[in-house]
């Protein structure tokens, strides 16, 4: 069985086509990269497989499962976007991933926080930028779902 099924997705961003048809699977435990040029479309195509962006034409499947809006249990995200709002520290992330990953390892978040000296009380939006890259390597580390995707420069 594949953990993660794409078939015919299409998205397009007013006249720019991001992707067109693009269909492809990945077998469970396998390591996947996905190289492109700039504005190629990989970004779209993550954001699309979690939720975040829904497609034009075609379906996504993770771990057997339409992805619909707004939710991917089985998949979670890294991404270079910042989508924590305003005020949210790194204590409270983690207590928030517990809420939406049932999996979520709080303990060893806190434990990977502490090792690298993460501050834990100041805004994710205030962290400088190697703090906030650790910090969401931190969570993508402990969500322990089946599939994690880092979407990076």
């Amino acid at each position: 069985m594949s953990r993660i099924e794409v078939q015919g997705i299409g998205k397009s961003f007013g006249s720019v086509r991001a992707l067109d048809t693009v269909s492809f699977s990945i077998a469970e435990n396998q390591i996947t990269g996905l190289l492109g040029r700039n504005g190629a479309g990989k970004s779209t195509l993550m954001r699309i497989l979690a939720g975040w962006t829904f497609p034009d034409q075609g379906s996504a499947r993770v771990g057997g499962q339409e992805v619909t809006p707004g939710e991917s249990p089985d998949l979670y995200l890294m991404s270079e976007m910042d989508l924590y709002p305003d005020g949210m520290n790194p204590l409270k992330a983690f207590r928030y991933g517990r809420r939406l990953y049932k999996d979520f390892d709080e303990a060893y978040a806190r434990r990977l926080a502490e090792k690298f000296r993460l501050p834990l009380k100041t805004n994710i939006n205030r962290l400088s930028t190697g703090y906030r890259s650790i910090f969401k390597i931190i969570m993508a580390l402990s969500v322990n779902t089946p599939v994690v995707m880092f979407d990076v420069k």
